[in-house]
């Protein structure tokens, strides 16, 4: 959140006090929270602002069984696009599914707005006739 909203980078014990914040009872209150340190490694920036994007619905990532036909990965693409969504990786592997003469699976992750807009992805690929096979909650 810290980094997400306020461009702040920390150690993790650096951000106890904000962390602390969320657990008072009383509302409205002034508090004050040191925020201390920034020997923090690369890579664990990177996984935590990814774990936490993840953790806020920004971002989604699903698995949906497409026909084995020119042109239809490309309607699932623009179907993305139309709503809002950016796609950040997409896997299309004929290998992977069982019905393979029929069907393909494409594991796809996007970047959305929140929980609504997921919500918002899940009900028109319904209505368009796609089935989301399954719903991942990590990063791949």
């Amino acid at each position: 959140m810290l980094v997400e909203k306020h461009k702040i980078i920390a150690e993790n014990s650096g951000i106890l006090s904000i962390a602390a914040t969320k657990k008072l009872k009383e509302k409205n209150k002034k508090v004050v929270s040191v925020i201390s340190g920034g020997n923090i490694d690369v890579l664990m920036i990177s996984s935590m602002i990814n774990k936490g994007l993840v953790r806020r619905d920004r971002i989604f990532s699903f698995s949906v069984n497409i026909s084995d036909k020119p042109g239809e990965l490309a309607k699932v693409v623009d179907l993305i696009a139309e709503l809002g969504a950016n796609v950040i990786k997409l896997e299309h592997n004929q290998f992977k599914n069982l019905s393979r003469f029929r069907d393909v699976e494409v594991q796809i992750t996007v970047e959305t707005n929140g929980t609504d807009h997921i919500q918002n992805l899940i009900e028109t690929f319904e209505k368009k006739g796609y089935e989301i096979v399954k719903i991942k909650s990590k990063i791949n």
